[in-house]
């Protein structure tokens, strides 16, 4: 195709604005993440580019602007090349690789936090190579050169720059990863308003939107493929709607909230982009004024909706990218000028076609999508550990550490020892460095009172004399009302710290038949199996706020009710048991192989206290505990069994069927009884 070299170097400059994009991207999401998870979200954003080049040029740029095969898909230009004299295929083809780019790496702000690294290189290898092309082809397929086009566009499907095609392509992808992988710890607590997750550095997210801004010139501006008339009304279209999408969001936040919060215009203003991107080349400056305030009005709500629907959207990647994209399409056949879009249809049927190409793509990006990543879930988890998402991810993925964790591992370590004879290192010109210096500043003066007052050395010892005394009338007490056998064990150890509770909820899980599962398969493969059922364990018990114990081998135990009260601690045990029995039917061996599991659950007072001076153990004693150990020993596999205490307790909120009469050994018969499920309403 014949371009002159002016617009051939408006497409290079283009092309290089949109990958300016993602460093607005980088900033905003690594402003609005922890900072035990901002050098992971930073490498994603720039390791997502590099990977979406090699794959898109391999097949993805075939498969949208090759020769199309039924309007479908291109069927060449694999591994594309060009010559020399060929000016218009490498600016075309870098052009569009900055469009899969920005398609892709909204995907990393959405499951931040707790998305494996590897997990998001093969979402981004997905997403530039055949998600994002297949969708683009169907809409931009004759863009490249003559080639027939693809079936919306043969419809008359008009996204001049993408609202739909990158951006909803991306809120489409990363809302099927979101519902793939379930929110970040602690976001979403049973009986509890959502957390409130805050980023580690606003102003830095802030400058990652003014950088969009920017790009957003060369993605609207450069999408002309020219260098036409139709440029500076395309750009001022643009910022209008970036500045109405801008206010609204902030006034409605506003209104509703009592303040002017802080990311309110961020978001709206990337809303208002995203939304007029589609028709920025044939709306009026009135009609690109509204398409972006009402995408503007669009992000609260959408975030409150995904909030009541236990969605954790880390960064507003849905509300800005899908919702805003799919908002700015139809507006193209609502507000579009006729003779702009060149399509020939009327307004219901700009408008008909312009639904079509939201459902038809909507479908087709979310639904393979999720499929795949579901497929890929079960045999290579999307997620990381529990016990990775609270270190961070900068630590787990990348043993990568800042100077902040550098401080916290020396305090810790310092609280452990009682060695406070040297300080914590200080690294000059920062806000830790700060922290750190007022840190050895007490860490002075309280070495300084040590040392020089006698007599606060005095008081401390006979405090501590005092504390020792009251400690051993504590543990005398505590070995008086515990079982026997315990008491006589507990007595040679000291440092014990207990507590007696009225009313708890203990639950045993057991895999049933381990010892022939141990001599039909390796090591290796039993503890790859039991670290992702006991992770997918962990997450839940950690979402309904209970309490883990301990796991030895292939058993689980936890209790609710402790160490805070709660009155429904029976119903969010069983809750919590029906759930991990739904988790355990997704598990299975390579040659198909079930696993199954018995759950024993008891309910009534318990002794819960920290044992050992060396190694710390967190356990659990009395009867409830030993009731609870044998409803699961005398249980039956996949089934929930409890005793006739935890029964009484669940009043109407689960349907329970009577088993009768069990001789359980050490404890005589007891009433069982099987959870069936929950009761509707």
């Amino acid at each position: 195709m014949d371009r002159s070299a002016a617009d051939i170097l408006w497409i290079l400059i283009s092309a290089g604005l949109v990958l300016l994009m993602q460093a607005g991207f980088l900033a905003i999401e690594s402003g609005l993440t922890r900072s035990k998870n901002s050098i992971n979200v930073a490498i994603k954003n720039i390791t997502d580019f590099g990977v979406a080049a090699i794959f898109f040029w391999v097949a993805g740029f075939a498969l949208m602007f090759g020769t199309s095969v039924a309007g479908l898909f291109g069927s060449d230009h694999f591994l594309l090349s060009w010559s020399p004299s060929d000016m218009w295929t490498p600016a075309f083809f870098v052009f569009q690789l900055a469009f899969a780019g920005t398609s892709a790496t909204i995907v990393s702000g959405a499951v931040a936090e707790r998305f494996r690294f590897q997990a998001y290189i093969i979402t981004t290898a997905l997403i530039s190579c055949v998600i994002y092309p297949l969708a683009g082809h169907w809409a931009w397929g004759s863009a490249y050169g003559p080639s027939t086009p693809g079936w919306l566009e043969s419809l008359g499907f008009v996204d001049f720059a993408g609202s739909t095609i990158v951006h909803s392509v991306g809120g489409w992808v990363s809302l099927a990863a979101l519902l793939v992988t379930g929110p970040r710890s602690g976001r979403f607590v049973e009986g509890q308003p959502p957390r409130i997750i805050n980023g580690s550095n606003l102003p830095m997210a802030m400058l990652g939107g003014i950088i969009l801004w920017v790009g957003w010139v060369g993605f609207n501006g450069g999408s002309t493929l020219a260098l036409d008339v139709r440029i500076a009304g395309i750009i001022a279209n643009t910022v209008l709607a970036l500045g109405a999408g801008l206010v609204t969001s902030l006034l409605l936040t506003w209104l509703r909230l009592g303040f002017a919060e802080a990311t309110a215009p961020l978001n709206g203003s990337l809303a208002g982009l995203v939304a007029v991107t589609a028709g920025a080349h044939a709306l009026s400056p009135v009609s690109a004024l509204f398409v972006g305030a009402v995408a503007g009005l669009l992000v609260m709500p959408t975030i409150s909706l995904l909030e009541r629907l236990r969605i954790d959207d880390a960064v507003g990647a849905v509300p800005v990218h899908l919702i805003s994209g799919i908002w700015g399409t139809l507006a193209v056949g609502l507000f579009g000028d006729a003779a702009a879009l060149g399509t020939g249809l009327g307004r219901l049927e700009q408008i008909a076609v312009q639904l079509t190409g939201i459902v038809a793509i909507g479908v087709w990006a979310f639904g393979f999508s999720y499929l795949l990543l579901k497929g890929i879930d079960r045999f290579f988890p999307l997620r990381v550990t529990l016990e990775d998402e609270k270190a961070g991810l900068n630590i787990s993925e990348h043993r990568a550490s800042t100077d902040l964790v550098d401080l916290l591992v020396v305090m810790e370590q310092q609280k452990h020892s009682g060695d406070l004879s040297s300080g914590v290192p200080v690294e000059p010109f920062t806000e830790v460095g700060q922290i750190a210096e007022m840190y050895n500043s007490v860490l002075h003066r309280v070495r300084s009172t040590l040392q020089e007052n006698e007599e606060a050395r005095l008081e401390i010892g006979k405090a501590y004399e005092k504390a020792q005394e009251e400690h051993k009338r504590a543990e005398s007490l505590l070995l008086n009302i515990l079982p026997p056998t315990i008491a006589e064990q507990l007595k040679s150890r000291s440092g014990i710290i207990a507590n007696s509770f009225s009313s708890a909820t203990v639950l045993f899980a057991d895999i049933v038949g381990f010892t022939q599962l141990a001599s039909k398969y390796s090591p290796e493969v039993l503890v790859r199996m039991l670290n992702r059922i006991f992770s997918a364990f962990d997450a839940t018990l950690d979402r309904l706020g209970l309490e883990k114990i301990k796991t030895i081998g292939d058993s689980y135990m936890a209790v609710a009710g402790l160490p805070n009260e709660r009155p429904d601690h029976a119903a969010v045990v069983v809750e919590f048991a029906l759930r991990i029995q739904e988790i355990m039917k997704k598990f299975r061996f390579r040659d198909d192989s079930i696993i199954e599991m018995r759950v024993g659950i008891s309910s009534g007072p318990v002794v819960a206290g920290i044992i050992g001076t060396k190694r710390f153990i967190y356990d659990l004693w009395g009867e409830t505990v030993n009731l609870a150990s044998r409803m699961e020993s005398a249980g039956l596999p996949g089934e929930v069994q409890i005793s006739e205490e935890t029964a009484r307790l669940l009043e109407n909120r689960f349907a329970i069927e009577e088993r009768g009469l069990l001789d359980l050994k050490g404890i005589g018969e007891r009433r069982a009884f099987l959870v069936r499920g929950r009761r509707e309403g």
